[in-house]
């Protein structure tokens, strides 16, 4: 085809607009108009018959013109919706035609001002998630939560103030609490080494010449009492790398996994 034969974007836009309008005007007149299996009102005593009637059974009017009307409009209609159907589908291959690739449209999402912006944001996020990882296997859990806490706020404010701080949304904001209150939750659940041990009175024997039996399952928490080599403690739960135990004499604390062996 001639590209001078081709409608303009305008011109397609027009054009479906003004189907659009007709379509609109001619389902109105048949939602008004046409009922249940093709039947319309007699314009005169407003008894429905069929579309194809000539007069009236009821007042023997003659509706022969309005029913004409009638079906010149529903045949009216189901062209202009194929006509839509038409510029619809001619639509949707100029924009596969048209369409510019992936990675183009990424870089022209992505601009220069939030590219810079990512230099600071991206490797801060990094630190942040390198030194909650490290918080999470010394055990120090208050520090740990305060820091994921304050993290949360400050990456919000980073964002908030940088060019990207469109996608940044109260929705969005709330998910990501959500999220992290079920992820603080799931991280209180004991582990299924743990749900396993219940009820089943195990125990762990000391193999070290003395372990500290501390207050909790922290290094920097206060020692209870101590335990010697070839002592056994029974287990009440596991966190991690360490066991709630119970000693001989009744005492309870917590002791580091590795200076014990089942």
């Amino acid at each position: 085809m001639n590209t001078l034969d081709t409608p303009t974007l305008d011109e397609t836009s027009n054009q479906h607009a003004s189907l659009q309008e007709e379509a609109s005007r001619l389902a109105e007149f048949k939602k008004q108009n046409v009922k249940r299996q093709n039947q319309t009102p007699c314009p005169a005593c407003a008894t429905y018959v069929h579309i194809n009637a000539n007069k009236c059974p009821h007042c023997s009017s003659d509706i022969a013109a309005n029913n004409a009307l009638v079906r010149e409009s529903l045949r009216r209609l189901d062209e202009v919706n194929a006509d839509l159907d038409t510029l619809h589908t001619k639509h949707m291959r100029r924009h596969k035609a048209t369409a510019r690739p992936f990675s183009e449209q990424v870089r022209s999402f992505v601009t220069p001002q939030m590219r810079d912006d990512m230099k600071i944001i991206v490797p801060s996020f990094f630190l942040l998630f390198v030194v909650l990882v490290a918080l999470r296997f010394t055990g120090i859990e208050p520090l740990f939560w305060s820091i994921t806490i304050a993290g949360g706020f400050i990456a919000y404010s980073l964002l908030n103030k940088s060019n990207m701080r469109r996608f940044v949304t109260i929705d969005l904001y709330r998910s990501v609490l959500v999220i992290g209150l079920l992820i603080v939750m799931g991280s209180a659940l004991p582990k299924p080494a743990a749900l396993l041990s219940w009820g089943t009175a195990s125990s762990v024997e000391v193999q070290r010449p003395v372990a500290n039996i501390r207050a909790s399952s922290s290094t920097d928490s206060r020692i209870v009492t101590t335990a010697q080599q070839g002592d056994n403690l029974q287990v009440i739960t596991r966190r991690g790398d360490w066991y709630h135990i119970k000693t001989s004499d009744g005492q309870t604390g917590w002791v580091y996994a590795s200076l014990v062996k089942k």
